[in-house]
């Protein structure tokens, strides 16, 4: 009876165990097999003992990723990159101390860095409309994603809504003044910042508020010493 009864704790344990791990995800991830691995992802999602784990979240965050990348996928795979970051947006809600997305940051640095070059072509070829419908896509990751907060600012200002840009803009403000350290930035956490700068700046010489827009742009220019991209906007905002 007891070795019975050690042998059902034994079980249970391992199940527990094998649960937490979540390793059927990590061999549906191996093997690349992205819509079983959303649809298993998801119960994990869904069950009382598990939805409140931010690994499962990660997993169906990277399946949408990678589907979204496949030509011919489903119909119902139409929005995956978009589904992908409202995972993502979800996985940010439950991973309290960040010990899960540290651990997947290599991935969360790729979709940041894709959505920053979507936000950067549609800016480029002037679709200002475009450019919204990415950047509020950012605040998926940081809801203090100070780029994105200045970008807002810039877009809603085209868009005529002059008082919403002004209130983007000082609660942008306000947390670049916060910075501590950069440190921990990646690439794409810059290009974010030197986007929505620039665009701010930008509105401000058009304002014929030009020391206005030379301050900002000072105010992140040791950042950027060796971007040419950012120098030569620079250049072309503060010295024209």
């Amino acid at each position: 009876m007891k070795k019975l009864l050690t042998l059902l704790l034994l079980t249970i344990g391992f199940g527990t165990f094998a649960q937490e791990t979540y390793e059927d995800l990590l061999i549906l991830k191996a093997d690349k097999n992205w819509e079983k691995l959303i649809k298993q992802g998801i119960k994990y999602t869904e069950k009382d003992d598990t939805k409140n784990d931010a690994e499962p979240y990660y997993y169906v965050a990277l399946a949408y990723y990678n589907i979204s990348f496949i030509s011919d996928r489903g119909e119902e795979y139409e929005n995956a990159f978009k589904d992908a970051l409202s995972y993502i947006g979800k996985f940010m809600r439950k991973d309290k101390d960040g010990t899960v997305f540290e651990k997947h940051r290599e991935f969360f640095s790729e979709v940041k860095q894709y959505l920053v070059e979507m936000i950067a072509n549609e800016i480029e070829v002037g679709s200002y409309r475009g450019a919204f419908a990415w950047v509020i896509k950012m605040y998926k990751f940081d809801r203090e994603e100070i780029g994105a907060n200045y970008l807002e600012g810039a877009i809603r200002y085209h868009r005529g809504d002059k008082t919403t840009a002004r209130n983007k803009w000082k609660e942008a403000d306000e947390l670049l003044a916060n910075i501590e350290s950069t440190d921990s930035w990646l690439k794409e956490d810059f290009d974010m910042l030197r986007i929505g700068i620039v665009e701010t700046a930008k509105i401000y010489v058009q304002m014929r508020q030009n020391a206005k827009a030379k301050e900002l742009m000072d105010k992140i220019a040791p950042w950027y010493e060796d971007d040419q991209i950012f120098q030569d906007q620079y250049d072309e905002i503060v010295n024209s």
